[in-house]
């Protein structure tokens, strides 16, 4: 037991812990909702991740030794205020919360109460002490530390960089507004129908039938009660054959003539043939192409185009950073699939 560790086997334990103490906060649940640019996203890519910490991964003994640690307070917390002092080096109530920020709010919302916090607190004391363990030995010293931090620092400073120029990026309503009037057709919606229809198998019994339900029809009896009785689409069990709205091109195209044919709810058109075998339809209901008011598409029309000029932010100021600062790839281009 008192067998002393080579430094190589000190630095693999080292980074062992480290890896398994990131893993913990590393694999909570991210939010589920992002509004960022591409750019963003490409710049999220390019940096370190954000830690998470849910219940803690290390035991609360391994916090105790030479570790002074404070009951966390009431739900209106001071960011200063001093939570843990490892070695002197303090933790306080904005360390814990920048964990919680980094979480997303999925996260926050499950770990922001006494329990939570207090487990990210004991991840927070067991990363400190083995981060002193670590350069006690000597870790910091090592090339393959020096080669982690200097890649933590770049992409840390990416993403820095990228935020400071992205910050200042969004759409004007001048720009929504253009957008917007320039491309009615894309926020119209098309003229569409609501029918009913009774579908009948296209075989040695199908004329009988259609002859048989036209004459009902003409005597007054209802198109939905035929349909049950009738109609092998599977519309019947729900709807008792109404299949609700669609516009054109969403239909087989006999189907969708005859249905635009119809004039007025009520009208019944005459039995046609598709390739799903007889059809008589019934017009319910005629609603008219409308343009979406500018104010009920604003919202998205503004995050859209202020995606569309982050994207387009990141890729002049890559350009520009290519010509600055002397780029070498040393690997020749992947052939395009």
């Amino acid at each position: 037991m008192d067998k002393k560790l080579d430094k190589k086997t000190l630095y693999v334990v080292f980074l062992v812990v480290l890896a398994v103490v990131v893993a913990v906060f590393a694999l909570a649940p991210k939010s589920a909702v992002s509004e960022n640019a591409t750019s963003e996203s490409t710049a999220s890519d390019n940096a370190a991740p954000e830690n998470v910490a849910p219940e803690s991964a290390a035991p609360e003994s391994a916090a105790t030794e030479n570790v002074a640690t404070e009951t966390t307070g009431p739900e209106k917390k001071d960011p200063e205020r001093v939570l843990a002092r490892v070695e002197g080096q303090e933790i306080k109530e904005k360390d814990v919360d920048q964990v919680l920020i980094s979480a997303g709010p999925q996260v926050a919302m499950m770990y922001d109460n006494e329990r939570g916090r207090k487990a990210i607190l004991d991840d927070l004391v067991a990363s400190r002490l083995f981060a002193l363990y670590g350069k006690k030995q000597g870790l910091d010293n090592t090339p393959e530390f020096q080669s982690v931090l200097d890649n933590f620092i770049n992409q840390t400073l990416a993403r820095s960089a990228m935020e400071e120029i992205m910050k200042d990026v969004v759409a004007s309503d001048e720009e929504c507004k253009g957008f917007y009037d320039g491309n009615l057709e894309a926020f119209t919606t098309p003229d569409e129908i609501r029918v009913s229809h009774i579908l009948l198998a296209d075989d040695e019994t199908s004329a009988d039938k259609t002859v048989l339900i036209q004459n009902e029809l003409k005597n007054g009896a209802a198109f939905d009660a035929l349909a049950v009785e009738h109609s092998i689409d599977p519309s019947v069990s729900q709807g008792r054959g109404d299949i609700g709205f669609f516009s054109k091109g969403q239909m087989v195209p006999e189907f969708e003539a005859a249905a635009f044919e119809l004039k007025e709810p009520g009208d019944i058109s005459e039995f046609i043939k598709s390739s799903y075998g007889w059809h008589v339809i019934k017009l319910e209901e005629k609603r008219p192409s409308t343009v979406m008011a500018y104010d009920e598409v604003k919202p998205q029309l503004e995050q859209y185009l202020t995606n569309e000029k982050k994207t387009q932010k990141f890729q002049d100021e890559l350009e520009a950073l290519k010509k600055e600062y002397k780029v070498e790839i040393l690997i020749p281009d992947t052939p395009a699939p």
